[in-house]
């Protein structure tokens, strides 16, 4: 549409009213080029600080590590404060000042070795996240705090299961499905905990819809992990399969409803697809295992993609004719 009307095939006045301002100007250009090179220079900046321990670890002093650490926080923290409120440099040292936090457990954890699991360093790297993520009244900054929150709730889980690694827990532990159920109910806590902490205090970062979408898409995850260990197993585990199906459902209802998101609802019925083939998958190998039966499962997938698709298009016609 954008070359017809340059070439003059089609009249400007002709198409829709929501066309205008979806054009970029100059002026939206400039302002997404400060963003993305101030999140490129922020970013970089936080890993030369890694790189920069990382290669002169042996060369540097414990009490020089711990200094030069602490010099960066109070740069950060000082070059922040003298910034306009809601300054993006001032939240981009912030956002520095969360990253370098960890670093410096790190540091701290790697010089005086009292045996203690990475699980411990996550989880106080989310506590010392959470001050300036409170500073910067920025949901940027409570993105950090669910990811680093949530790496230290999948690697405790790995830990208490003896697992030696995070990603062994998804394959090859006894009671990874109970693990998977913990995390899953993690999960829906904390979608509960931002939307009442988005209706109540909005005004300190807890607003947009990433948020929400990180810890969906986190919850469908772990659903659909727990459907499909329930499935994949000598024998059905009911239970598993249970509630890995009423989580997926009840997201779906709260993102349908509630708090609309295309996106959130999308990953729903792609799990939910996941699932259901997998179900049937198992059952038409057990009972039917030839060359058939994958060309049903192929079948019912794209019939499954498609019944999909136009619940999610009348969903959205449907919130966008609600919001007009």
């Amino acid at each position: 549409m954008a070359d017809w009307r340059a070439q003059g095939r089609l009249d400007a006045d002709a198409l829709p009213a929501a066309w205008a301002p979806t054009l970029p100007d100059r002026t939206d250009w400039r302002n997404w080029l400060d963003r993305a090179l101030l999140i490129l220079g922020a970013a970089l900046l936080c890993a030369g600080v890694i790189v920069f321990f990382a290669f002169n670890w042996e060369a540097l002093h414990k009490f020089a590590k711990f200094a030069l650490l602490a010099a960066a926080l109070t740069l950060l923290a000082g070059f922040a404060a003298l910034r306009p409120s809601g300054d993006m440099p001032g939240r981009a040292a912030l956002a520095g000042a969360q990253i370098v936090s960890g670093v410096l457990m790190a540091v701290i954890g790697q010089t005086y070795q009292t045996g203690a699991d990475a699980w411990q360093l996550f989880a106080l790297w989310t506590l010392l996240a959470v001050p300036w993520a409170l500073a910067a009244r920025s949901a940027p900054h409570w993105w950090i705090v669910l990811v680093v929150g949530n790496v230290a709730l999948l690697r405790y889980g790995s830990v208490q299961l003896g697992v030696g690694g995070m990603f062994e827990l998804l394959f090859s532990a006894r009671y990874a499905r109970e693990t998977m159920m913990f995390l899953l109910a993690a999960s829906v806590i904390q979608l509960a905990l931002w939307y009442a902490l988005a209706a109540r205090a909005g005004s300190w970062g807890f607003r947009g819809v990433t948020g929400p979408r990180l810890i969906g898409l986190l919850a469908c995850g772990y659903a659909g992990w727990v459907g499909l260990m329930s499935l994949l197993t000598s024998h059905v585990e009911g239970v598993g399969l249970l509630v890995g199906g009423a989580a997926l459902i009840g997201l779906g209802a709260w993102f349908r409803w509630r708090a609309f998101d295309i996106v959130v609802l999308s990953l729903v019925c792609l799990t939910g697809i996941g699932v259901i083939i997998t179900a049937a998958g198992r059952w038409l190998i057990d009972f039917h295992g030839d060359f058939g039966s994958f060309l049903l499962l192929a079948m019912l997938t794209i019939g499954l993609a498609v019944v999909a698709a136009s619940w999610l298009l009348r969903a959205w016609r449907e919130e966008s004719g609600r919001a007009a």
